[in-house]
């Protein structure tokens, strides 16, 4: 076995290409000699181009033209070629081309040679040559079809090798980038996902450390309210006795307001952490929609008269009963009404409708308010968000409003939809779907 490594004028951004040649005609042998080392054409000649478009598409091979640079092996025999290939490929500087001649007695013939030193490295590019064989084409092509196989004819001109070499080595080399870089975006997709399910579990521990927080809480602040609000109320109403001051009995029932109101707050966080930690549970039943909206209106009632607020509501003949879960219905139409009368000045109107369009059931509650602009209603349908207005600073709250309701309606398959503009009002609206409605049969 013989080498020699050419340098073809200054070192390129590619390696030079390993050609290995399995030939025991010892003229053929020269000839290859005389092709790899006569002076090489620029790679980006318009033969080299139009070879490699042929063979690959045009463009397909993104890496750098290049004076070409070759480093050549001749074997004799099938059985010397494959263990060059094998040490090559140990050594970590394997061949990107084998040209095989098929008829090498008395050792193995190429078909075979070309078959193990394709198992060895995959990547080989195996050049079948000849001009006659006792193995038909088809056997070879089924045999080596597989793997990275070309067939070339016999007689041949130098160049010709040359060109087929280089563009196999060039087709090798872009593999090679595609194969790396596939690898480091393995890599970086398997860090990004280690890093996502230690965020996702560090979420969930967090989640979990505020659901229990907030259970807590409901405990802690729940029972002592319940006891100021039951007390209150005694003293308020004088259960016990007269108190002998007027003035103590307005301030138990402020105490009493201020506690209930309190206690509304905390069970709008407690819900809407529970909606957000997948553990609200619906607790359906047939529900009649005008009760609830009468209902819903006396609560409110009050406020709206204590504003000189007007109060109206319509429900539609065709509306059916509906099922859902009606005390979350409730709360969702009682968080929108009492929005609607805190952010209406006085004189203003409230109105609650009910219809049916479109097999759906319509909630919407409007009012002539102060309105929102897009990005506020953006910020309102946020939990926790608060339009700022002179109007909002005076009655405070939490922020959860729409945003429970419209997890409320959501939770029940529906959607909730707001339209505003300043200085005009604001109405938002309920869309439960069709399956939701009990139609009489």
């Amino acid at each position: 076995m013989t080498a020699m490594a050419l340098q073809l004028s200054q070192p390129s951004p590619i390696e030079a290409c390993r050609v290995l040649v399995a030939e025991d005609d010892p003229a053929l042998q020269q000839e290859y000699r005389l092709a790899f080392a006569a002076a090489a054409p620029v790679a980006a000649s318009q033969d080299y181009l139009s070879l490699e478009s042929d063979l690959f598409g045009e463009g397909s091979l993104s890496v750098p033209e290049c004076k070409m640079s070759f480093e050549l092996t001749v074997c004799s025999q099938g059985e010397e070629a494959v263990n060059a290939a094998r040490e090559a490929s140990d050594a970590g500087r394997p061949y990107s081309v084998a040209f095989v001649d098929v008829r090498m007695p008395p050792g193995i013939d190429g078909i075979t040679a070309a078959e193990q030193m394709i198992e060895i490295d995959g990547s080989l590019n195996a050049v079948i040559v000849t001009g006659y064989s006792d193995i038909p084409r088809q056997e070879i092509h089924r045999r080596l079809g597989k793997g990275n196989f070309f067939y070339f004819q016999k007689p041949f001109l130098g160049d010709e090798f040359m060109q087929l070499a280089w563009v196999l080595h060039r087709k090798r080399v872009a593999e090679r980038q595609m194969q790396d870089a596939n690898t480091r975006l393995h890599e970086e997709v398997s860090r990004r996902t280690a890093e996502l399910v230690i965020a996702v579990k560090s979420a969930h521990a967090t989640s979990q450390a505020k659901t229990d927080f907030l259970a807590n809480m409901s405990h802690e602040l729940r029972t002592p309210l319940n006891a100021i609000i039951g007390f209150s109320d005694m003293i308020g109403r004088e259960l016990v006795g007269p108190i002998g001051n007027a003035r103590y009995v307005e301030y138990a029932i402020d105490i009493q307001g201020s506690a209930q109101h309190l206690l509304s707050i905390i069970n709008d966080i407690l819900d809407f952490s529970k909606i957000e930690a997948g553990e609200m549970q619906l607790q359906e039943a047939p529900m009649d929609i005008p009760e609830v909206i009468s209902f819903c209106k006396r609560l409110v009632l009050h406020r709206a008269a204590q504003a000189e607020i007007t109060l109206h509501s319509a429900v539609a003949e065709e509306v059916p009963l509906i099922r859902a879960d009606e005390r979350k219905i409730k709360q969702a139409l009682l968080n929108l009404l009492s929005n609607s009368v805190k952010f209406t000045p006085t004189g203003g109107t409230v109105s609650v409708r009910a219809a049916v369009q479109d097999g759906a059931l319509v909630l919407a509650v409007s009012d002539t308010g102060i309105g929102m602009l897009p990005d506020q209603v953006t910020h309102a349908l946020e939990p926790f968000g608060q339009v700022d207005s002179s109007l909002a600073r005076v009655n405070n709250g939490t922020g959860l409003g729409l945003p429970l309701a419209r997890a409320l309606a959501e939770l029940h398959g529906g959607t909730l939809s707001v339209e505003s503009a300043v200085g005009k009002g604001t109405k938002v609206t309920i869309v439960l779907p069709p399956e939701r409605l009990l139609r009489s049969t």
